[in-house]
């Protein structure tokens, strides 16, 4: 398909969603045209804060977003130090080449290409009151000319907006911020569904909905899902 042509039907089409699980379907499949494999939708944190209530939207591989998120990885990550000053779509290898990079910074890249994102592209956001942003796109390999990454970053931006547009909240500095999947499992957890009925529900595996009961647990400072859950409706994230 003409890159211009995905680009507007992806406007068109994210036009009409309504929850943000809807928006991050829209996001993977764009992504899977362009023959990328994974993506992440997320506010970029100041420096020294962590990073699980900066996402939006992932597509990452659950593994992968938590070993990321356990060893604090935004910390190093010399896509997110770039995207913090850029103003323009970049790819990973173009940063992976910088001889200055810190063997921390090299380390995330390594891991990140032990999931299959050997390569990939990072489009800043930038909006009003300072808000900044990316979206980033992994892949086995880029091959993208200069017309298609203008399209990435048209894509970045309206999706950006779209999806705090629903959220109805300041992305910028973030507490308790659930991804869509996380809250999902956490409302199923709170009507008594266990893990395996919630990946009989959301045709994921009982591991990954575990993995996103815990990591919703953490971003609530909560001790166990139970603890989670009466966060969850303390905080008005579950009604």
């Amino acid at each position: 398909m003409n890159p211009l042509t995905a680009a507007l039907e992806f406007v068109e089409s994210i036009n009409n969603e309504e929850t943000p699980d809807g928006v991050s379907k829209r996001i993977g499949e764009l992504g899977q045209s362009f023959g990328f494999t994974s993506f992440c939708l997320a506010a970029i944190p100041e420096s020294g804060a962590s990073f699980d209530g900066s996402i939006m939207l992932s597509g990452w591989r659950p593994e992968w977003q938590q070993r990321y998120l356990d060893r604090d990885y935004v910390q190093n990550d010399p896509i997110v130090a770039k995207a913090r000053t850029a103003s323009r779509p970049f790819l990973w290898s173009s940063v992976a080449r910088d001889r200055n990079l810190s063997a921390a910074a090299q380390q995330v890249l390594t891991e990140a290409r032990d999931y299959g994102m050997y390569d990939g592209v990072c489009v800043p956001v930038h909006g009003l009151q300072g808000y900044q942003g990316m979206l980033i796109f992994g892949g086995p390999e880029v091959r993208l000319n200069e017309r298609e990454i203008s399209v990435l970053h048209l894509v970045g931006i309206y999706a950006s907006n779209k999806v705090r547009e629903l959220v109805g909240a300041n992305t910028n500095r973030p507490r308790h911020r659930l991804t869509p999947r996380e809250l999902e499992c956490l409302k199923w957890s709170a009507a008594g569904k266990t893990s395996w009925e919630i990946s009989q529900i959301l045709s994921i595996s009982q591991h990954t909905a575990d993995w996103y009961l815990a990591s919703a647990a953490r971003k609530l400072h909560a001790a166990n899902r139970t603890h989670a859950v009466a966060e969850g409706f303390r905080l008005g994230l579950i009604r």
